[in-house]
């Protein structure tokens, strides 16, 4: 997610493993408040606190971040605009205190505004943006000469599935059916060849038991079956080696899992169409997947 335009990063914490209690519904009169409707989830999170540039205002601010949940495609789960009951400064400032907006800069609870979002993929994350504005009170000596009353200012808390550090992880046919209906499409990275082989290796069979399964419990849905590659060697070898590979994966399905012919194709994309940047292996690894890809 990009930060606004010329935002200053002025506190962070690195992602770690942890629980987040995600805000769904406004908060109660109660003493402590409390969210009326909330969602526990845990994963890497992450803070990350954000002075917006002078004149810009909480809303312009606000607005951008919707903006890019639009661009993202993330969902979202809740919204509360400047105004409505109740302040979640209370609540959301209980994290690490490198990252605790309170602990930097006392806030205008008046001017708060909250989004609260979720990614479309089978394992989610969620995102959190609170948007308020500078009211007054002590500086930061880091900070003195560069905030203004009314200054906007954002915290973003992002909860990524724990599977980025486990890197790639088994997908069952629930994961694949909830990804497929939430965006047309799934990552798979339990298909294995050899390198340069177009040959399916015989771990990659509990892979194709789940994908038989979903099209066997959902008797209306076609694919696609879209072999991906790096950008390591040359572009048409790769090209056709993925169309190969995705045609093995179709010929498995058909001749040991007897799913008609006719609801599925297999396509090659090559290195035309990665998820991550080439740059480290890690993200060459995850370019090298098998997505299917509703007809």
């Amino acid at each position: 997610m990009k930060r606004y335009e010329g935002s200053e990063l002025i506190g962070y914490r690195a992602p770690q493993f942890d629980e987040y209690l995600l805000p769904l519904g406004p908060l109660t009169n109660t003493d402590p408040p409390a969210y009326q409707k909330s969602k526990p989830v845990e994963g890497q999170v992450s803070y990350y606190t954000y002075l917006a540039p002078a004149g810009r205002s909480p809303a312009e601010l606000f607005r951008n971040y919707k903006q890019e949940f639009q661009r993202l495609g993330i969902e979202t789960q809740y919204e509360k605009n400047a105004g409505q009951q109740g302040s979640f400064g209370s609540t959301f400032d209980k994290i690490a205190t490198e990252s605790d907006l309170s602990q930097i800069l006392a806030y205008d609870e008046a001017d708060e505004r909250l989004l609260v979002g979720k990614s479309r993929d089978a394992k989610p994350s969620y995102y959190v943006v609170f948007v308020t504005a500078y009211r007054d009170g002590v500086i930061p000596e880091r900070l003195q000469g560069r905030v203004a009353k009314g200054q906007a200012l954002a915290q973003l808390v992002v909860v990524s599935p724990d599977v980025i550090e486990k890197k790639m992880t088994f997908v069952n046919s629930d994961d694949m059916k909830h990804a497929i209906h939430d965006s047309g499409k799934v990552a798979l990275y339990g298909l294995y060849f050899d390198s340069d082989k177009d040959v399916i290796k015989p771990e990659s069979q509990p892979m194709l038991a789940e994908i038989a399964k979903l099209l066997n419990s959902e008797p209306s849905l076609r694919v696609h079956v879209v072999g991906h590659s790096d950008n390591q060697g040359k572009p048409d070898y790769n090209l056709d080696l993925s169309r190969r590979r995705a045609g093995s994966a179709v010929r498995e399905l058909t001749s040991k899992y007897g799913i008609t012919a006719n609801r599925l194709d297999a396509f090659g994309c090559g290195l035309y169409s990665p998820i991550v940047s080439n740059e480290v292996e890690d993200g060459r690894a995850k370019n090298r997947r098998v997505e299917l890809v509703q007809w």
